[in-house]
């Protein structure tokens, strides 16, 4: 690893002497504000003094001559509120629920006794549509976590309108998805735990393996964010952490799939296959009669015996389908004394993919927790953290299979196998185009100090470093690196039983933050937030794969680099009854604190007339390239959001908003290079004195000018109360993007292009348009539901050059013209919706003195998506119009139904979790000849309508049907709540 530089270690030492001379700076992002007013039931007068309190959390607020208080800092939650006054009753305001960045109103009316009363207790109504909301922001509690299922973040966000995953057709690419937000992908959110960042930056990964039983509530960002927010352009997902002012809280679970086949067709090893079925005694006898035949005159038996062998699998990939899942969770959490809170949660998956593969389980596990020291009512401490990870031989979630770490990244594909007669369905390690098994580890430490300094103000300081690991390698030593063994093939051509492909991928990313942040009520009307984030990189990436074309050729991408970034921002909620505003500025920089090679067309200096070219050496041996220092881009970006009331029933909100966000550090850094030689001593450096050129195929070569993407979001929508029951919201969006670095432009040198590098630029545009509509129900009786549709226009382009060559060279830069197309799922309609029926404790019918009912939550989800648009003409149809026609509409519907009891004093709940419920599958989208005999002979049977394998060709009823909805699956929990 590079060591920290000097500037680097001058400019964090003047950071923290700033905040230790000028303390102050919070309002962290995951508390929200209570105000309200307290007056006179009889006169209506404000009431001068009144005490409003939170037990819970030992915190309040005095109200001023106008009767009004507002509590700031206060945990979401939900809470009961104390309002009080000498000669005045005390009414405790139970249920008052109290969102991340929001503002509670809480008013309450008094009335004088003359002798002391009981406290009057009063159930908070959470209102029908919030007031000071000025852009879209959905909220997940957990509440909603446990009882609708969902065991994971990605789970969590996709049955919220606007965010989804895709489902690729491919038979190699089944399991791998593409999330997308609002039309935009994944790649451009950024994710939080309790205000900090857990995205590593290298290939804009976020970590969200975070144990659900953990969270208090996810606040979902999509429409435009205020000021504070930064690092993503599309979406902002912050989640809270539990907290428990007193006692001791905890969960502990266990989750179970059963073993079995969860995919389409047979088992892949099952002796119904016709690779079993057509290659038994008769087939070798056969072979053995057959002159021609390799096998001509061989005993039958033998072959047949030799042949079962080979087509045995080993336990790892042969019994997949006879292993169960389990995972298990246990969290505890809250106040050992009055002043020392904690949290401590573990969790461990033993995973079992769907699909054979190289290992048996892909375990994952996540062990997080905090510690709450408070020395004060006013001066807190909080040190915390995180330890997660996974081994996975199926698709993740990394970007390292996306776009962002390089063009062949969509090519590789897992240790699995995905198609029923794969040429490594015997034998996964060495095959070509396989990715080693990922092993990926998170953690992150950090400490955080929280002080109130009045009633009106207070600051937060946090210190934090974050660290991934990933390895996909062959760690075991499984393949002896040699390229020049032929491979293995079975007795049938189709099976290779042994291959000696080389390739991994190795990187570890460590990023230290120092973020300050201040908030001051500084009015009733006017709450000031600034703050300012100082973030430092050391990271290591490496990328190799060898091939033999006859001879050694070793591809590789390896870098390492110690960028910084950071942000300042300052901003002002103004509220009004008539009107909320939010209005802010945010400026966001950073250097790729490198000296770069000055020549993009040879950063090697491997040509003669290069400056830094070694004298006397011939083409293909690099030298000393001339270098410069990188420059630091900044962005400044101004946001505003309002809401109006424009009547009792219906609140108007409009956002218009800056967002930048910095490319992936892959795009800046990327070194992809190709030599030749045998010795592992040299091989990883660039710049050893033996023949090497720049190369394509491992990842980007990085440009050291690369800046900033933006997109300027508007949003417009209106929420409307309907009968003080129902919550319509309506929301137009429109996203304008440019500057996004995904255009690829091939480099070429003057005098050597047989092979070149690919580099990003900020050249690519988009623009995304679309409607939400969502409906949610506020009944108090044992139904809810929530109902949404959406759909979305997108299209995106790029401008500048497929080539550029260096000046000199014979060539001529080819320019890519207008290049402009839909973007991906653009034109579908989504319907998401859930429905939600609970049966409080004690409650329900009575048969025979008992109510079988009681504690009873049955929770149902539902989504359906409009069917692809494709092109098809058929016999006698002259049109040629595009896109004319469309394929089936897919839904699913999930059903969780729990039943919660008492075990020695403790609440436990047993719960089936069935997923797909009425195992519905769907045809994929066929393509060219297999569409057109599907569309041109309805009354065919499947068998004969569908598409066969090419290989012993049957039925490929393994690939006939997408895994958008897989088939069903049904989970077992048991679960202990006190």
């Amino acid at each position: 690893m590079i060591s920290i530089s000097k500037k680097i270690l001058s400019a964090i030492i003047k950071i923290i002497l700033i905040i230790i001379i000028l303390p102050a700076f919070c309002f962290a992002g995951n508390t929200g504000k209570i105000s309200g007013r307290v007056t006179d039931k009889t006169s209506g007068e404000p009431l001068l003094g009144a005490n409003v309190f939170i037990q819970a959390l030992k915190i309040g607020a005095s109200t001023d001559s106008n009767g009004e208080y507002f509590i700031l800092n206060v945990p979401p939650g939900t809470y009961v509120v104390t309002a009080s006054m000498i000669g005045y009753e005390k009414i405790n305001k139970t249920n008052v629920t109290v969102v991340i960045d929001r503002t509670t109103n809480q008013d309450f009316i008094l009335s004088t006794v003359s002798i002391e009363v009981e406290n009057v207790v009063v159930v908070a109504e959470r209102p029908v549509i919030d007031k000071d909301l000025t852009a879209s922001e959905q909220i997940i509690t957990s509440d909603i976590l446990e009882t609708s299922g969902v065991k994971s973040i990605k789970d969590a966000l996709e049955r919220l309108p606007g965010i989804f995953s895709d489902n690729s057709s491919l038979a190699w690419q089944r399991g791998a998805t593409k999330a997308y937000i609002r039309g935009s992908s994944n790649v451009q959110a950024v994710y939080m735990i309790d205000n900090l960042s857990v995205n590593s930056g290298l290939v804009s990964d976020n970590y969200s393996g975070f144990n659900t039983s953990t969270i208090e509530q996810i606040s979902v960002l999509t429409g435009g964010y205020n000021a504070e927010y930064g690092e993503g352009r599309s979406a902002v997902v912050n989640i809270v952490s539990k907290e428990a002012p007193s006692g001791i809280r905890g969960t502990f679970a266990v989750r179970m799939r059963p073993a079995g086949v969860y995919h389409f067709g047979r088992n892949m090893y099952s002796k119904e296959n016709n690779d079993y079925v057509s290659t038994g005694i008769d087939y070798w006898t056969q072979q053995s009669n057959d002159e021609n035949s390799r096998f001509y005159q061989q005993n039958p038996d033998s072959l047949l015996q030799v042949w079962r062998k080979q087509t045995t699998p080993n336990d790892a990939m042969g019994k997949y389908a006879e292993r169960p899942e389990f995972e298990y969770e246990g969290t505890i959490y809250g106040s050992v004394i009055e002043d020392l809170g904690f949290m401590l949660s573990g969790r461990y998956k033993k995973g079992v993919g769907i699909f054979p593969q190289a290992i048996p389980y892909n375990p994952e596990f996540n062990i997080q927790g905090y510690l709450n020291y408070k020395f004060s009512p006013n001066f807190k401490i909080r040190i915390g953290g995180f330890v997660g990870g996974y081994e996975s031989a199926d698709y993740t979630s990394s970007n390292l299979n996306t776009s962002e770490m390089g063009q062949e990244a969509g090519w590789l594909a897992p240790m699995r196998i995905d198609e029923q007669y794969a040429r490594a369905k015997y034998n996964l390690f060495g095959a070509p185009f396989r990715q080693w098994p990922e092993l990926r580890k998170w953690s992150q430490l950090y400490g955080k100090v929280t002080h109130v300094i009045n009633d009106q103000s207070f600051y937060e300081v946090t210190l934090s470093y974050l660290k991934d690991n990933l390895d996909r390698s062959d760690r075991d030593n499984r393949i002896p690196d040699s390229l020049w063994l032929p491979d293995v093939v079975s007795m049938h051509p189709r099976y290779t039983l042994q291959a000696y492909y080389h390739t991994w991928t190795k990187n570890n990313s460590e990023s230290y933050q120092i973020k300050a942040d201040y908030t001051n009520q500084i009015t009733k009307s006017h709450n000031i937030k600034t703050g300012f984030t100082f973030k430092f990189f050391d990271f290591y990436y490496e990328n190799y794969a060898a091939e033999s074309r006859n001879n050694r050729v070793n591809e590789m991408n390896v870098f390492e680099g110690n960028p910084y970034e950071g942000n300042f921002y300052i901003q002002d909620k103004i509220e009004y009854p008539g009107l909320v505003v939010n209005v802010g500025l945010r400026g966001d920089f950073f250097n790729q604190n490198r000296d770069a090679p000055k020549l993009m067309y040879d950063p090697l200096a491997f040509q003669i007339n290069t400056p830094g070219h070694d004298p006397g050496a011939p083409l293909g041996i690099p030298g000393t390239p001339e270098r410069e220092r990188t420059e630091l881009q900044f962005a400044l970006a101004p946001r505003i959001g309002i809401s109006h009331p424009i009547s009792e029933r219906a609140v108007l909100h409009f956002v218009y908003g800056h967002f930048y966000q910095r490319p992936s550090w892959t795009k800046m850094f990327g070194f992809p290079f190709v030599n030749y030689t045998t010795s592992w001593d040299s091989v990883l450096n660039p710049y050893a004195k033996q023949t090497t050129f720049m190369d394509e195929w491992q990842g980007y070569y990085g440009n050291p000018k690369l800046s900033y993407e933006r997109t300027i979001h508007y949003e417009l929508g209106i929420d409307y109360n309907i009968a003080d029951l129902i919550k319509l919201d309506i929301t137009g969006y429109y996203k304008d993007a440019t500057g996004e670095a995904d255009v690829i432009t091939g480099v070429y040198a003057s005098t050597y292009t047989a092979t070149k590098a690919l580099m990003v630029s900020n050249s690519g545009y988009s623009d995304v348009r679309g409607i939400e509509t969502k409906i949610d129900s506020r009944f108090n009786g044992m139904f809810n539901f929530g109902l949404s549709h959406e759909i979305y226009w997108s299209f995106n382009g790029e401008v500048g050059y497929s080539r550029l060559y260096e000046p000199g060279s014979t060539s001529v830069n080819v320019p890519k013209g207008l290049r402009q197309e839909r973007g991906a799922w653009g034109d579908y309609q989504r319907i998401k919706g859930w429905a939600s029926l609970t049966i409080d404790k004690n409650e329900g019918p009575e048969i025979f003195g008992i109510k079988p009912l009681s504690d009873v939550n049955i929770f149902m989800n539902f989504w359906w998506r409009s069917g692809d648009k494709y092109t098809y003409h058929g016999p006698g149809d002259t049109s040629t119009e595009p896109n004319n026609m469309r394929w089936f509409n897919y839904y699913q519907i999930d059903l969780k139904v729990s039943k919660g009891f008492d075990l020695m004093g403790l609440r436990t709940e047993f719960s089936i979790d069935i997923k797909n419920l009425f195992d519905l599958k769907f045809l994929r989208l066929l393509y060219d000849d297999d569409l057109a005999r599907y569309l041109e002979n309805p009354n065919l049977p499947d068998n004969e309508r569908l598409p066969k394998t090419y290989d012993f060709s049957e039925p490929n009823i393994w690939e006939w049907y997408s895994y958008e909805v897989p088939p069903r699956r049904i989970y077992f929990q048991l679960s202990v709540n006190f």
